[in-house]
């Protein structure tokens, strides 16, 4: 078991540290995913037009949970999440836990790709084969993994300024809300609203990656406070697209379409510009890449803890079984399954799984490393 960094384990944390805003937008942008197109339609089965609340909810609890990762690595400043199941469980069941959160990392992965494959055949491409879109969207989502936490993190920077102006197309349909869509305010039940609340809190799983990429921030001291703005960026977008479209749809039409969101988009009108929606799921990619190569870097992570191979030979490890998960099956309805249990084992995963490993650290009273001291060589980019 390792006691410590190594000096090339600290050189690398040095190198290709993340910044603040790294990990702001590293936390909201994968977050953000192809949950957010149906997420009004999800939120009102369940609770009706009061369900925005739950997102509320859910907002607090990942800010719990983030609390929580935050208390971890400040047990363990200087050792990722592969590190720490080592030093609380062992090295036997410490390696099992690993690689089954690798696991987990990689079936994310794929199913984010393949439901955005689904979407891009619905609305662009109905007759293209799944198989070559899954490859082509792979290509990206490797090369940005193979580049490392500090590329991924500058990557969440610009995927953020890609695709945040599709917020200011929102204005168009919040000018068409009717306010009695609204009324009675708060019309549902608790336990409909504890239903909600779980739907979207598995549309806002990732958080719990900062378990794996913290050993790599700058100013560790800041990523409660990094953390905490990427949860409640992600959970304004949510909030504001929920309560806009459950305005602009009537409470049994909200209900009928599959995608809110993006119908929503077919009311705004640009010049020269007929399909705005075609755009934004173009667009939309770039969040996709972002998630996709995020989770496969993290898997990635795993196979790197055992120091046999390069970060880049590890994500390249990952790939063949990303692919046979990916074009193994071509049914729909077996994907939409598969999709729902990934759900809520990711919704368990990033509130338990912090719960867990802090219970642990306090009752075996165990600790990592302290962070090394810094230096006053000027830093480098080697990402």
């Amino acid at each position: 078991m390792k006691k410590g960094p190594t000096p090339s384990n600290i050189n690398e944390r040095k190198f290709r540290s993340l910044g603040f805003l790294d990990v702001l937008f590293l936390i909201q942008t994968v977050q953000v995913g192809i949950g957010l197109f149906d997420l009004p339609r999800v939120i009102v089965e369940e609770a009706g037009h009061p369900g925005w609340i739950s997102i509320i909810i859910a907002g607090t609890l990942a800010q719990l949970a983030v609390w929580m990762i935050v208390l971890v690595t400040r047990r363990f400043p200087e050792q990722d999440l592969y590190e720490i199941f080592t030093r609380l469980f062992g090295t036997w069941v410490g390696r099992v836990c690993g690689g089954l959160f690798a696991l987990y990392c990689l079936t994310i992965a794929t199913v984010v790709c393949r439901a955005y494959i689904e979407v891009v055949q619905l609305w662009l491409f109905p007759t293209t084969s799944t198989n070559v879109f899954y490859i082509l969207l792979l290509l990206p989502c490797y090369y940005a993994a193979t580049a490392g936490a500090r590329v991924l993190g500058r990557f969440g920077i610009a995927t953020f300024l890609a695709t945040v102006w599709m917020m200011f197309l929102l204005i168009v349909p919040a000018r068409m809300i009717t306010p009695e869509y609204y009324l009675p305010l708060f019309d549902t039940t608790a336990v409909g609203l504890l239903r909600a609340t779980w739907k979207v809190s598995i549309s806002a799983v990732g958080f719990e990656l900062l378990l794996v990429y913290h050993v790599f921030t700058k100013k560790k001291e800041k990523n409660m406070l990094a953390a905490s703005l990427g949860i409640w960026l992600t959970t304004t977008i949510y909030l504001l697209v929920s309560i806009i479209a459950i305005g602009f749809y009537s409470p049994g039409q909200i209900m009928k379409v599959i995608s809110p969101t993006l119908h929503m988009f077919q009311v705004v009108e640009l010049p020269m510009i007929e399909r705005i929606e075609h755009i934004g799921i173009s667009t939309w990619s770039f969040l996709v890449v972002s998630t996709v190569a995020t989770y496969l870097w993290a898997a990635g992570r795993f196979l790197y803890s055992f120091g046999k191979w390069s970060e880049p030979r590890c994500v390249l490890a990952t790939l063949p079984l990303v692919l046979v998960m990916g074009i193994w099956s071509q049914d729909t309805l077996l994907i939409t399954k598969i999709e729902t249990i990934l759900g809520t084992t990711g919704g368990i995963v990033s509130i338990l799984l912090p719960a867990l490993l802090l219970l642990a650290s306090i009752i075996l009273r165990k600790r990592g490393s302290a962070s090394p001291p810094a230096e006053d060589t000027p830093e480098v980019n080697a990402s």
